[in-house]
């Protein structure tokens, strides 16, 4: 059934937009919906619609650390502190698709394909860092000690960026983009600059380098679907394969919230590599610490994404009647009766219309039924013999919930009324009989041509006739 009607012609795609269009300006479309069209490999049953996303989260890191005086008990300590500033973006391009099948009446299958390259991450990342040492050293029985910033470590803005493109919708194990920076110097300061003039004598330098490294990984965790705040009855799609599923009662069309939700996970360091020595009276000191890594605490955000309303229109045949009676027609006469099919839908309809029984002759059998549009056909009820004759007829469509409908036909054959035809009786003399031959009264003649009498005898049969026939309905 299905494949007999997908023999009739698609929809194409410019009169879709200019269906499209004309419905946006009556009003009745909400702004931002995204509208479906015809699928190029199957137009009669699948409508599809662009969904794209994007959402930039500006900080989902956070945090700042705190070193504390390090090492502890030495005669050298740093204290070191960060905040780190991020924002992570997800970009997400695919397809909404809405398809039905003749043999599943109301069920419309939905599916989201993702793109090719459809996805995109992309992070960047900073830390501001400031930075003070301490100096607590004993020489010759007498201590110095001094404690103070390091000029010019909490300007110093630090970064790391990634962004890549991957297929939508990255459901796990999930897409991840990593970076990592070289070793810098950040800090090299004189420590006898600083603190020359609370211990005389004192050289030194301290000097601070970082290395960062990130990987971020993002991961759909599903695609809900949601039709009147409700979510759909197969619930939401959990792989890049899925299909769901929603129940379709009639209607022009369906309107369908669309969103994926998933996560971002983190794992990344921030290494400080402190260097600080100090020379005084001919004795130095140097600080133990070669790296001092620190792990992001936050290791995963919840991301949901702005749901994209889809709105996507479907054909929907509505039959005014479902019983036609002829009534009594003459045998042999004919009885033509209209029959209309309305397009309640948005989306082309196409009709295919079977009968088996030839005294009901079918006046359409393919339709194709604009949206919002009504086609006006016609059945024709023939008798050949007197009697009661009925049959169905079987109407299917492309309609998703009411793909085959049907219609009775009935009428009443019925025998026209006899002729009579009345002659003048002939003189015996003239019958004619040969051997051989049966004996036939003959009409009158003059001049070898029937009487005037029985001329008008012959006029009045046929005027009878034809006076007595009943007028043919077209």
């Amino acid at each position: 059934m299905r494949r007999n009607i997908a023999k009739l012609a698609a929809l194409s795609s410019l009169m879709a937009s200019a269906f499209f269009a004309t419905f946006l300006t009556t009003g009745q479309a909400r702004a931002g919906d995204t509208f479906a069209v015809s699928c190029e490999d199957d137009p009669l049953y699948c409508q599809t619609a662009p969904i794209a996303y994007d959402h930039i989260d500006a900080l989902p890191i956070e945090w700042d650390f705190d070193t504390g005086w390090v090492p502890s008990n030495s005669p050298l300590q740093v204290h070191i502190w960060a905040g780190v500033y991020a924002n992570t973006r997800v970009s997400l391009q695919g397809a909404f698709i809405t398809s039905w099948e003749s043999e599943k009446p109301g069920t419309l299958l939905l599916q989201t394909p993702g793109d090719p390259n459809g996805g995109m991450l992309a992070y960047h990342y900073g830390a501001e860092l400031g930075a003070q040492a301490a100096v607590h050293i004993q020489i010759l029985g007498q201590s110095y000690d001094w404690v103070g910033d390091i000029p010019y470590v909490p300007q110093f803005d630090f970064q790391v960026d990634a962004k890549e493109k991957f297929d939508a919708w990255g459901f796990p194990p999930g897409f991840a983009v990593s970076s990592k920076t070289d070793q810098q110097k950040l800090a090299q300061v004189s420590i006898g600059s600083i603190i020359g003039g609370s211990i005389p004598g004192i050289d030194g330098g301290f000097e601070l380098d970082v290395a960062m490294e990130l990987t971020a990984t993002y991961t759909t965790t599903q695609i809900v679907l949601v039709e009147n705040e409700q979510p759909v009855a197969g619930g939401p799609i959990l792989s890049e394969d899925g299909v769901s599923n929603m129940l379709y009662s009639g209607g022009p069309n369906t309107l369908v919230d669309v969103h994926p939700e998933g996560t971002v996970d983190y794992d990344g360091t921030l290494h400080l590599i402190p260097a600080f020595y100090v020379e005084l009276l001919g004795q130095s000191w140097s600080i133990p610490i070669a790296d001092i890594p620190i792990s992001f605490p936050i290791t995963q955000t919840k991301w949901t994404f702005t749901p994209v309303r889809v709105h996507t229109p479907l054909p929907d045949l509505t039959l005014p009647v479902v019983e036609v009676d002829f009534g009594k027609v003459e045998v042999g006469q004919k009885n033509l009766e209209p029959f209309d099919l309305i397009n309640d839908g948005e989306a082309k309809l196409a009709v295919v219309l079977a009968g088996d029984d030839p005294v009901f002759e079918l006046w359409d059998t393919n339709l194709e039924i604009a949206p919002g549009e009504t086609v006006q056909s016609a059945f024709r009820f023939v008798p050949q013999q007197a009697g009661e004759f009925s049959t169905t007829v079987l109407i299917s469509s492309n309609d998703p919930d009411k793909p085959l409908q049907q219609v009775v036909l009935k009428g009443t054959g019925v025998d026209g009324p006899p002729i009579n035809v009345e002659t003048e009786e002939l003189p015996d003399h003239e019958t004619i009989e040969e051997p051989g031959a049966c004996a036939c009264r003959t009409a009158p003649m003059s001049n070898g041509l029937p009487s005037g009498a029985a001329l008008f005898a012959l006029g009045l049969v046929g005027l009878a006739a034809r006076s007595k026939r009943p007028r043919q309905k077209k």
